[in-house]
């Protein structure tokens, strides 16, 4: 399974949450899934998990094919399957706001992910880490607010989405709090950790690189006029 988590930490590369999710939501809906189906088949019930399970996915199918879709997933009040299923529909319909643009709504359905306390751990980051990288170009979102949501990936070194929080942290740590030390520090922590993709530290090196430059010249004009 740690495998499988490297392998959507690849995916996550691009900066663009329309993107990424564009390009890998079948896979990270896959790898969710498989998690959900193992935990089943251990708890001892699996002739009865799998009769649930089956109309569950049925239920699902309808209200991704009903004309309505994805609009019956956001103003549906309770739906009615079970949590980690109920996290793929609305990861799911998210995305699906997104190939329309409709970035508020894949918001609130990104917000009530993070927010269910029923959900796998996974799914609740992630829904967390989306939510907060759509938030970050909004002018009325302060950045320790946002700072706030990611504090629990990043205390949580078990979370496969750690690194990607760190790395949000940073940008909204420099862009919308001026502290480019403080982003070194998020940076760094990347860095520091071994074995992890390729396209993740690389970016964390070039972000590193471009907050030192400021950090030293926002000391210099400091020690200028100091």
């Amino acid at each position: 399974m740690a495998d499988l988590f490297r392998e959507v930490d690849e995916a996550m590369r691009q900066e663009r949450v329309e993107k990424f999710w564009a390009e890998n939501k079948t896979y990270i809906i896959g790898v969710i899934l498989g998690t959900i189906l193992l935990t089943g088949l251990i708890s001892g019930y699996r002739s009865w998990n799998s009769s649930v399970k089956e109309k569950q996915t049925a239920a699902l199918i309808a209200l991704q094919e009903s004309p309505e879709y994805p609009d019956n997933i956001l103003t549906a009040e309770k739906l009615p399957m079970r949590a980690g299923l109920r996290g793929i529909a609305f990861l799911q319909a998210a995305g699906k706001f997104l190939d329309q643009d409709k970035t508020e709504d894949a918001l609130m359905l990104y917000k009530r992910i993070s927010h269910d306390k029923a959900l796998p751990d996974e799914l609740k980051d992630l829904g967390t880490l989306m939510s907060v990288r759509l938030q970050i170009d909004q002018d009325d979102q302060g950045g320790q607010a946002l700072l706030d949501q990611l504090i629990p990936l990043i205390s949580n070194p078990q979370s496969p989405w750690v690194h990607h929080a760190r790395i949000e942290a940073a940008l909204i740590t420099a862009d919308k709090l001026g502290d480019y030390k403080g982003a070194l520090t998020h940076l760094n922590a990347v860095l520091d950790t071994p074995d992890l993709p390729q396209s993740l530290t690389g970016r964390a090196r070039a972000l590193a690189h471009l907050y030192d430059m400021k950090n030293k010249s926002v000391s210099e004009k400091q020690d200028e006029t100091g």
